[in-house]
């Protein structure tokens, strides 16, 4: 909005000017210089016309190198090439000046399309601001607190505990596992927990930012995560393979793969330290259920098993049928 507001008075005084021009009093000046200019930067090249000229009004010598309101560089040279073959040097031309402003001149006066760019350019970069500090000032503030109170009403009928916010849940063991340490502005939201005698289950909402060269992604995704007794998992990673990790085999990046199950190998990809300990613990049945249900990520270590999808979060209405999955693919490890 700051930068749209910046423009808008250039971009409105260059439409003005060039409205203007058409009735400003003319001089004769003579073209010192007519030439196409290339501008180099990274790789690629504009052109641009350099036509300068000078005139004199009274006594009084000015000079100039605009030839109209709205004149443009280009990756394409026609259009420069165009100007030049117009104005040669020690050509005679009429000169529109401001009388306010002498030094304001142009070769040829009135309003093109290229005019309204400036304009245009302020109007819609202070319209997404506005658009942007809107959704995120009131709509996506509003949203996050429909889903927490959608979130503490499903967990009262669930039999969970709920708690908007719990920094100490940053204390327990699965928070060392890969997911919790991706990215940053990481922050944990609308937590259910129920204890029982087979275990703790734990379903929050987890949010982080993974920068991409010069921007960011934001990542909102619905975790659960379960703490059985008995149970002591191998150190693993699994989620599903993309075609970077196939490139990423042919340098020796480590995916474990099953020659009897070669969909779960084809749709996975699974690490860890002790690939012995996680061979045992991923068998037929677990295997046949991740060949028949692609694109879960599943972490674990010791008691605890943290299931999720990437870069979904689940609706509240939708929790009672999320926690039965989740409890199906807890199951398959105890």
């Amino acid at each position: 909005m700051v930068a749209g507001g910046f423009i808008f008075p250039i971009g409105y005084q260059e439409l003005k000017n060039a409205q203007d021009s058409l009735d400003w009093p003319t001089t004769y000046g003579v073209i010192i210089l007519s030439e196409v200019k290339e501008i180099k930067d990274e790789g690629s090249t504009t052109f641009s016309a350099n036509v300068r000229y000078k005139y004199s009004i009274g006594e009084k010598p000015y000079s100039s190198d605009q030839v109209s309101f709205g004149q443009y560089s280009s990756s394409d040279s026609e259009y420069a090439w165009s100007i030049i073959h117009r104005y040669s040097t020690g050509q005679k031309v009429k000169v529109y000046f401001n009388p306010a402003d002498p030094n304001k001149s142009v070769l040829e006066p009135g309003v093109s399309w290229v005019s309204y760019m400036p304009l245009g350019i302020s109007t819609a970069v202070f319209a997404f601001g506005a658009i942007e500090a809107i959704f995120f000032g009131i709509v996506a503030p509003k949203q996050r607190r429909r889903r927490t109170e959608a979130f503490r009403q499903t967990a009262s009928t669930l039999a969970f505990t709920f708690c908007e916010s719990d920094k100490t849940l940053q204390q327990q063991d699965f928070f060392q596992l890969p997911l919790f340490k991706q990215g940053t502005s990481r922050e944990i939201r609308n937590i259910l927990r129920k204890h029982s005698a087979d275990g703790e289950a734990i379903i929050f909402d987890y949010e982080f930012e993974q920068a991409s060269g010069d921007s960011s992604i934001q990542y909102h995704q619905t975790v659960a995560a379960f703490w059985v007794p008995n149970r002591n998992l191998p150190e693993f990673c699994l989620r599903p393979e993309n075609i970077f990790d196939k490139i990423g085999e042919l340098f020796g990046r480590q995916d474990i793969d099953f020659d009897l199950t070669p969909q779960f190998s084809k749709c996975y990809r699974l690490q860890g330290q002790s690939e012995p300990a996680i061979r045992a613990a991923f068998n037929f049945n677990v295997l046949q259920f991740f060949s028949q249900n692609p694109g879960w990520c599943l972490e674990g270590k010791g008691k605890w098993l943290v299931i999720y999808q990437i870069n979904k979060q689940v609706k509240p209405e939708e929790l009672s049928v999320f926690l039965q999955q989740r409890n199906q693919i807890s199951q398959l490890f105890s």
